[in-house]
């Protein structure tokens, strides 16, 4: 949508004619108005180069649109005044075609990709938010513009209405018919979200598009690179009322956990105690009641989610849509924030969607079904178009109508339950188009158009290789985040296992800050998740025994649960977005899926080794809620050798963090150098231990013990 104030009228290029503008009266030109002409610029390759467009608007026919040059200034333009759709285009230079450079939203041509035009309707007004501000005194104000319609009707100012998701009415504090200026204002508001929509007609009494805003009274946290997220396996954390679960019947059977055992904790204020400002659930979708065959030959039910048997509904064995909606507005409650899990790459064989759609061309199936890793189904050559069992027939998304679907569903969720953003499941088993295609769609429908976040599973190895396939997908109009699955792995090789030092660990960081470097993603540092063996397990040397006949015992030396602090150590120090896991903050064992979902323990029963971990986690997740140097601080080097590690975080404010690591036979003893970390006296905030740095003028000496962290504060920090 681009916003004019006054048009003229006249042909448009090819057989298209455009009515947009063209007999208004005159006060119309000067009042903000929809315009859903299109543009495309093009920077050819050469002077004098020949550029048009070729586009399904003619059925691909070979009748090009020219695209005539702006000026002198080496840029060609088209506008083009479309019927309301989409439409797949490319660039025609000196005969060759290719995708517009300047558009990262495709399509498909049959099995090509192509460019995306989506062409709104404008013989209907629409509500734009411009601005959207929330006070952490409880006064949100949201300023937006009335955009008429082709037929010029100004706005009816007793038209609009600001209605909050809960259904509360917000005072309209200004609604010109002239400007088209609408001011929303409210105050008084308790912590937490306010969603509003607002709607208004024209003067002819034809309903506007709604404008749709988000503000924050008092977050947890401003952004989510300030953040510490939280992932949740509903069934496998708490029952309702926050009881403790007794380990399912198998390793492949539900254990009961529930929506409201996760709002019981909230409640408790266990997320508080941890710094958490944000969670991801699992898959909510109702899943089968029956039990599958797994590749290894075990049943396995859908207690994980994942496998989508209705696509528009909250499983009731974790409690349904009210269980949802209560936890959601819980979180919010206290600032925080809630992602739900999405699967847009394939659906249970039962779903309506596949009954109503097989051998349609909406899924990879008839003769082009294969699963995953079978002979002739490799995973890196049909990564794409594979389904991940025989039972989850997979999205085929050169089809244009599962593309708007996957997209739409997307907000729907989000819409629906007031959510705060998706994090994809298996990003990389599906077109490019496909993420960025939500991705549009949701910063779309509402703003500001970051509200929404995007985080995407993008399953890699370590080395240059994963960090090339995350950056991939990364970017303005693409995910938001993604797991650092690289440096995952540089971390249990160097702390888990030993094998590596830490100078390996600091070299894989720098790549993949160097890389994603001004993509604008806020990266997500993990030590572990549902698809990945126990960090603790892997520190203890037994993670590789069967999950079903030899899992490993949950350790009881103390070395595995040193290893384990020191990695959520590094998470939760590091730039970016830190993950915890479920059960990590207690060194929870497990070995590969399904054992490491083993249920949440009871925090009352765990052992003094547990405890410590948790209290670390604690600990070091309030320091990064409260320090700035954690949340927004740049990440200077000290020291980076096999075993010894050492950082600083400074945000300018006086107030930095000093983090320092150890491993190996012996302690380490960490040079300061004064000109970086202020002379003084700082405080160990995991031990409460007071250290004196530089006091005589000279660069200090630090001491670290073997297999320890220090995390140091000055004695002057309020956040110590």
């Amino acid at each position: 949508m681009r916003l004019r104030f006054a048009v003229s009228c006249g042909a448009v290029f090819g057989s298209m004619m455009s009515s947009i503008g063209c007999g208004q009266d005159a006060a119309a030109t000067t009042r903000p108005m929809r315009d859903c002409t299109s543009v495309v610029w093009v920077q050819p390759n050469h002077a004098g180069a020949n550029v048009a467009l070729t586009g399904s608007w003619n059925g691909w026919n070979g009748q090009s649109v020219p695209v005539p040059p702006h000026g002198s200034d080496g840029w060609d333009v088209a506008w083009i005044a479309l019927p309301p759709g989409e439409y797949g285009y490319l660039v025609v230079q000196d005969g060759v075609e290719q995708l517009d450079a300047l558009n990262p939203l495709t399509t498909f041509r049959g099995d090509q990709e192509v460019s995306l035009l989506q062409v709104e309707d404008c013989s209907v007004p629409a509500v734009r938010v411009d601005q959207v501000q929330g006070t952490d005194d409880g006064t949100v104000r949201v300023d937006a513009t009335f955009l008429a319609a082709s037929s010029g009707q100004p706005l009816a100012p007793d038209s609009v209405r600001a209605t909050t998701f809960d259904g509360r009415s917000l005072p309209i504090v200004g609604a010109d018919p002239g400007t088209g200026k609408i001011t929303v204002q409210a105050t008084g508001l308790s912590r937490g979200k306010v969603t509003i929509a607002l709607d208004a007609s024209d003067q002819g009494g034809v309903k506007a598009d709604s404008g749709h805003a988000a503000a924050w009274v008092r977050p947890a946290m401003r952004a989510w690179s300030e953040g510490l997220l939280y992932q949740i396996m509903v069934d496998r954390y708490r029952g309702d009322g926050g009881a403790a679960l007794a380990p399912p019947p198998t390793p492949g059977s539900r254990a009961g956990g529930t929506l409201d055992g996760v709002r019981a904790d909230l409640d408790n204020g266990v997320f508080d105690a941890m710094g958490v400002t944000a969670l991801w659930l699992s898959p909510v979708y109702v899943n089968p009641t029956e039990a599958r065959t797994g590749s290894d030959g075990h049943l396995y039910e859908g207690y994980h989610g994942y496998w989508p048997l209705d696509s528009y509904a909250v499983d009731p064995r974790i409690g349904g849509e009210q269980a949802l909606h209560a936890l959601v507005e819980a979180a919010h409650a206290r600032g925080i924030r809630v992602l739900l899990d999405i699967v847009p790459n394939h659906v249970y064989e039962k779903n309506p969607i596949y009954l109503e759609h097989e051998g349609t061309g909406w899924f990879h199936d008839g003769a082009d079904k294969c699963v995953c890793g079978a002979p002739g189904c490799g995973w890196d050559t049909h990564i794409e178009s594979c389904w991940f069992t025989s039972y989850l027939p997979d999205y085929r998304y050169q089809n244009a109508d599962v593309m708007r679907m996957a997209a739409s569903d997307a907000v729907w969720w989000s819409e629906r339950f007031d959510t705060d953003g998706v994090r994809i499941d298996a990003v990389p088993m599906m077109p490019r188009a496909t993420t960025r295609r939500i991705a549009h769609a949701m910063r779309a429908t509402i703003a500001p158009s970051d509200e929404r976040f995007l985080l995407g599973e993008i399953y890699t190895g370590g080395g240059d290789a994963g960090i090339e396939t995350i950056r991939y997908f990364l970017g303005p109009a693409g995910l938001n985040s993604a797991f650092d699955f690289p440096l995952l792995w540089a971390i249990r090789d160097a702390v888990a296992g030993d094998r590596t030092g830490f100078d390996t660990v600091e070299s894989v960081l720098g790549d993949s800050e160097s890389a994603f470097l001004n993509s604008g993603a806020v990266i997500s540092r993990i030590i572990g998740n549902h698809d990945t063996t126990r960090f603790i397990s892997e520190a203890a040397g037994n993670a590789a025994g069967d999950p079903w006949a030899d899992p490993p015992p949950q350790p009881t030396v103390g070395l595995p649960y040193a290893k384990q602090k020191m990695a959520l150590a590094l998470v939760l120090t590091l730039p970016g977005l830190p993950l915890i896991y479920y059960g990590d903050e207690v060194g929870l064992a497990g070995s590969s899926d399904p054992d490491c979902r083993r249920v949440m323990p009871a925090l009352g029963a765990l052992s003094a080794q547990q405890q410590s971990v948790l209290d670390a986690t604690r600990r070091l997740g309030r320091l990064r809620s409260c320090s700035a140097a954690l949340r927004t601080g740049a990440r200077v080097p000290l020291l980076a050798e096999p075993d010894a590690y050492a950082y600083v975080r400074d945000a300018g404010d006086g107030k930095p963090v000093l983090v320092l690591f150890a491993k190996g036979a012996q302690a380490a003893q960490i040079p300061v150098q004064g000109n970086v970390v202020p002379r003084g006296t700082w405080v160990d905030v995991l031990t409460g231990e007071k250290i004196s740095i530089g006091d005589s003028g000279a660069d200090a000496t630090v001491s670290v013990e073997p297999w320890t962290v220090r995390v140091l504060v000055l004695d002057s920090d309020p956040c110590r």
